[in-house]
């Protein structure tokens, strides 16, 4: 461990098998388990579990499998689930241009979700922790998962023991609100501007910080969540207060005991807060993203200079589909201060560096790249450049918005791909499908509708970076799922009409694409989580498109596989359709699989619906299902008429669309059994309500006669 030197005398150390010596100042201390341990308090833990549970799991982790062991212990959508599994903790690394020669190191690093997802990134890494527990964890599941750049030190955040001008990235994700507890001996601001001070020193000179902490005047605070001190409200009240506060509270600390003097120490501020409180610590630039749903979390992160951005981040959050009920008085709250919400962001992801104007090696090609692009010869002024991320949990892509902060205006769209040689050569199918569908488009002649065009790929370490257009028009997802959209009846028309018109001359397009990959076989299986239940499984088969014995006359069509009101862009004026994200175009799809997708994909409910809370976010698509394709709502009669437009134009019997339907529901559960658990066993409760129903469906389409149907396409 090259890196270390003595926290006394700053001497560099001599580290064996069994101690770390200090040739200047002679002290020493212990090495167990490869980990040199310079924090030596037997009696402290901290944490979000208790000890016993903390050495039940490292426990059962050795035993066997450290991610079965967590799986086993939390249940399936809990915060811990997330905090010790989710490699996107670390969502921003790619976008900090680190390669095979960086150096960082992960102060404070807990159970080293964030210390292993950081590995795949950078050459070395030193990953930083006081709890003993927490330590020994990280140690066996860098052990099972064969991760050998990883420096383990046992220390405590306000006295590190690593050499200074060493690192290229500093993480500090959850740890500054908390410093001000383990040093009692000054205010918890020195304190935090004295550790701030000595990440300055540990940094090279074009080095950055990462830091994830809470925004104190957060909405979250404001609607009562719980501080950091185990109470509501203590992070707005002046700290005065607040430790009057502390000291009439007879509740028990939520993580461990609190100072013995019941003071309230765990800092937090706003945005300006913090930029005072780094620029007093030396760091001359900083960057503050919104980090949401938190900065543990971080899967988008957007940048607090882009209020246009942090207000469209806002509103979607509002209007895309969730259990909540979407007339709440809390959303029509939250609709109201959406022109604040740069001050009330709850999460903060924030970028310090030693010198302003700093450029990573992936701001440099970003710049370059958008230089020399035909429609982007305003992108010259690099340094206004900002970006904003996307992604999901575990997930191996995101997409990055680029916009000028000048004029607020969009540049292009980073996508960027993570993961093994596999996974990545999938991703990397969708740079050649584009091309494909590009020529087949512009062969067709169909000028309406539109594909991005590409501005280059570069590899950086283990991320694939593609530069594309951006998309022109607006989200899809924006326009129907605002609130109140589907109530305007003749706009709901306007626009699914020119929308489905588009995805018909896509579909026609599509089937002139050569060279495109097939759908498994296994993806026709009835799902397996169906398969114990004889009586559904016989009716499944007995009414679905491929039955086996007429698969030789059933045609399969070539589609985009995931198309949905968030991959696609609508320009109203024009009528002109962008498409994007082909990652999953493929052959061997059944008819009218995409429309399916893309109709459900709108979110839409009745009006007496938008009033309900949902058990889950299960219920609440179900709700959808129904709403969609097995009711009289007037936008179930609208996706009827469109798909009726489709048959006709597609040369699709009507009454094969509930056989159809069936079909896709099959795939789909199929496609998202690796990738979404929550998914799978959605499209699994959906195909069973399409088979209770099937009936009724088969009722409604079989009325669908071809006159019929030319009379409907025609109004």
């Amino acid at each position: 461990m090259t890196l270390l030197q003595c926290p006394k005398c700053s001497s560099k150390l001599d580290c064996g098998p069994e101690q770390c010596v200090c040739p200047q100042c002679r002290t020493a201390w212990p090495v167990r388990n490869g980990i040199p341990r310079f924090f030596q308090m037997p009696d402290h833990y901290w944490g979000e579990v208790d000890r016993n549970q903390a050495l039940e799991l490292i426990e059962a982790a050795r035993l066997g499998s450290w991610v079965e062991a967590v799986r086993a212990r939390f249940p399936e959508n809990d915060n811990m689930i997330f905090g010790f599994l989710d490699p996107q903790r670390a969502s921003w690394a790619p976008m900090l241009g680190l390669d095979e020669k960086s150096t960082a190191v992960d102060i404070g690093s807990g159970y080293g979700c964030i210390t292993q997802s950081l590995s795949r990134f950078v050459g070395e890494l030193y990953s930083v922790e006081a709890v003993t527990e927490r330590i020994d964890f990280t140690r066996e599941r860098l052990r099972q998962e064969g991760v050998t750049n990883v420096r383990l030190v046992q220390a405590s955040a306000t006295d590190l023991p690593l050499a200074d001008n060493s690192f290229d990235l500093v993480v500090v994700n959850g740890v500054l609100e908390w410093v001000g507890e383990w040093d009692l001996s000054v205010d918890p601001r020195t304190v935090q501007i004295n550790f701030l001070k000595k990440i300055f020193r540990l940094l090279k000179d074009d080095g950055v910080l990462l830091v994830g902490i809470e925004n104190r005047i957060g909405w979250s605070f404001i609607l009562g969540e719980q501080d950091h001190s185990g109470m509501p409200y203590t992070t707005l009240v002046p700290r005065t207060v607040a430790n009057w506060m502390l000291r009439l509270n007879s509740k028990p600390h939520f993580r461990t005991e609190l100072n013995p003097r019941r003071q309230y120490r765990t800092y937090t501020y706003s945005e300006r807060g913090y930029r005072k409180l780094l620029g007093d610590a030396g760091f001359a630039a900083t960057s503050a993203y919104w980090a949401d749903p938190g900065y543990n979390q971080p899967y988008h992160l957007i940048p607090l200079a882009m209020n246009a951005w942090v207000r469209q981040n806002s509103v979607e959050l509002l209007d895309h589909p969730s259990p909540a009920p979407r007339r709440s008085w809390r959303n029509q709250m939250k609709r109201m201060v959406t022109p604040l919400f740069s001050w009330l962001v709850p999460d903060f992801v924030l970028l310090a560096s030693k010198h302003p104007g700093r450029r990573n090696q992936l701001q440099t090609w970003i710049a370059e790249r958008l230089a020399e692009s035909a429609d982007s010869a305003s992108a010259a002024s690099a340094p206004s450049t900002m970006w904003a991320l996307r992604t999901r949990a575990f997930d191996e892509k995101s997409i990055v918005r680029l916009g000028d902060e000048k004029t607020g205006s969009d540049l292009a769209y980073l996508k960027i791909f993570t993961g093994d040689e596999e996974s990545r050569a999938f991703y990397e199918a969708e740079i050649a499908n584009r091309t494909k569908v590009q020529e087949s488009l512009k062969i067709s002649g169909s000028s309406l509708v539109r594909v991005p065009a590409s501005y280059g790929t570069r590899q950086i370490g283990i991320a694939t970076y593609h530069l594309e257009a951006a998309s022109r028009g607006t989200q899809l997802g924006a326009i129907v799922r605002k609130l109140g959209y589907f109530e305007d009846a003749e706009q709901v028309e306007r626009d699914f009409s020119q929308i489905c018109d588009r995805i018909i001359e896509l579909t026609s397009a599509l089937q002139k694409v050569s060279g495109v990959r097939t759908i498994p076989t296994a993806w026709r299986e009835i799902p397996e989580t169906l398969r114990g239940r004889p009586d559904l499984t016989r009716a499944i088969a007995e009414r679905r498109y491929f039955q086996k014995e007429f698969q030789g006359s059933l045609s399969t069509w070539i589609q985009h596989g995931d198309l949905s009101v968030e991959n696609a862009h609508f320009n109203r004026e024009t009528g002109a359709v962008e498409v994007f994200d082909w990652c999953d175009l493929a052959g061997g799809l059944p008819p009218l699989y995409d429309f399916f997708q893309f109709f459900n994909s709108t979110g839409y409910l009745t009006r007496a619906d938008e009033t309900v809370r949902f058990a889950s976010e299960e219920d609440r698509w179900i709700a959808t299902f129904q709403a969609v394709f097995l009711s009289d709502s007037e936008f179930g009669r609208v996706t009827q008429r469109f798909l009726l437009r489709a048959c006709e134009r597609l040369n699709v019997s009507p009454q094969e669309v509930p056989a159809l339907l069936l079909e896709s529901l099959i795939i789909r559960s199929n496609y998202y059994r690796p990738r979404s658990r929550v998914q799978h066993r959605l499209h699994a409760r959906l195909l069973e309500l399409c088979v209770t129903e099937f009936e009724r469906l088969q009722g409604v389409w079989k009325q669908s006669e071809p006159s019929t149907q030319r009379s409907m396409v025609m109004s």
